[in-house]
């Protein structure tokens, strides 16, 4: 049990921690974040990252004599944290488990493990209209640096991928689907794309049994870490969920390596609430836009969007005649080709600047909620004769 004055210590952290958005950064409002709390993986697991191994033993001994279970521990070597989570007491609810966490060691910082989601699905019958309206080269464009993806699985001997090399790490723990995965890759490097790609793919979500499968914030820090420790430096992300202080602690911390994180902005609805990693200032938001330049009905608006991509009804070949899907998490692959194919910025910042500079307006004069700064172009080496 919790005593009377551990509560009165948890009400008053609690309290502080709505009041100061401390490290992290564009924090969204409390009752966004109380809204966003049932949207989890494990309703009673807590994560927490610390920033060394002697911080790790201190708070596990400590919570362990508040009658926290530690289920995982990870050294995020390559981010810089170690990480762990906790099975909470049956007395504590989120809010009280991550004040008293926090409270029990001072350079933690915790959190409740949020889920993440594929953003795409099942859409109706198109046309393949998506290179042109970027100006991609017919005849696609050599990669220049390796890809990061984290996503469902890779179908690695996919026809559609002959040209890619993959290397891929499975963080899922079991049988996957490979669906949404390869969907992605394809998109960077199926035929017409990027020839002579590296992708390094981590496998965190699988969509055999559920097309929007989602991955709790511990496994999209492992990934992230992994993909750290393989030297990438260009990232594309096609998940989306709430905002949880762990993925900024690691979005800040890839940022810090010179990672860049091209992230699909969700599928919320024009209406919805800003999804994360993409609302990040330090990562790329990408929305989706149709063969006429129109916003997907489906994708989230507000200041954090970047730029639009093709993202409805796009043609992949997979297996079979192929299908169509939608959704941001296929718009986001495309402006992570048009990185890969030019001369990669060392920030996610510098790269923003460098795609905004030659990107086509679209809506409202200037940058707005619904288009960002638009549709990007490639580089020249990759652009449409």
């Amino acid at each position: 049990m919790v005593s009377q004055g551990w509560r009165t210590a948890l009400l008053l952290a609690q309290l502080a921690l709505l009041g100061c958005a401390g490290p992290a950064e564009k924090a969204p409002p409390p009752e966004r974040i109380a809204r966003d709390a049932a949207d989890v993986v494990d309703p009673r697991e807590i994560v927490t990252l610390v920033p060394d191994p002697g911080a790790a033993d201190r708070l596990a001994a400590a919570a362990t004599r508040r009658g926290y279970a530690l289920a995982r521990r990870s050294r995020l070597g390559a981010l810089g944290f170690d990480q762990l989570v906790f099975r909470m007491p049956a007395d504590r609810d989120g809010p009280e488990a991550i004040a008293e966490i926090e409270a029990l060691e001072a350079s933690a910082t915790a959190g409740l493990n949020h889920a993440y989601r594929l953003q795409a699905g099942a859409a109706g019958a198109g046309r393949v209209y998506a290179d042109r309206l970027l100006g991609w080269a017919e005849d696609g464009c050599p990669a220049r640096v390796p890809i990061g993806m984290i996503d469902g699985p890779v179908d690695a001997a996919a026809p559609s991928l002959a040209r890619a090399r993959i290397d891929q790490k499975d963080f899922t723990g079991g049988p996957a689907g490979a669906r949404h995965g390869t969907a992605v890759a394809e998109i960077l490097a199926g035929p017409g794309r990027l020839s002579g790609a590296v992708i390094h793919s981590a496998a965190v979500v699988s969509d055999r049994e559920d097309p929007e499968g989602a991955a709790g914030v511990d496994t999209l820090m492992l990934a992230l870490d992994w993909l750290a420790r393989s030297g990438v430096e260009l990232v594309n992300v096609s998940l989306a969920g709430p905002y949880n202080k762990i993925l900024d602690q690691g979005v800040r911390a890839a940022d810090r390596r010179g990672m860049i994180l091209v992230a699909a902005a969700g599928n919320t609805g024009a209406d919805g609430p800003p999804r994360y990693p993409a609302a990040f200032p330090r990562t790329i938001a990408v929305t989706a836009i149709d063969a006429a330049a129109r916003p997907y009905a489906e994708a989230p608006r507000g200041d954090h969007i970047d730029f639009a991509a093709p993202g409805v009804d796009i043609y992949l070949r997979l297996e079979g005649p192929g299908e169509y899907l939608s959704g941001t998490s296929l718009a986001a692959p495309y402006v992570t080709a048009l990185l890969a194919g030019a001369r990669l910025p060392r920030s996610a910042g510098a790269a923003r600047d460098a795609l905004a500079a030659e990107a086509r307006d679209l809506g409202a004069d200037g940058r707005d909620e619904v288009f960002g700064a638009g549709l990007p172009r490639p580089a020249p080496a990759c652009r449409r004769g």
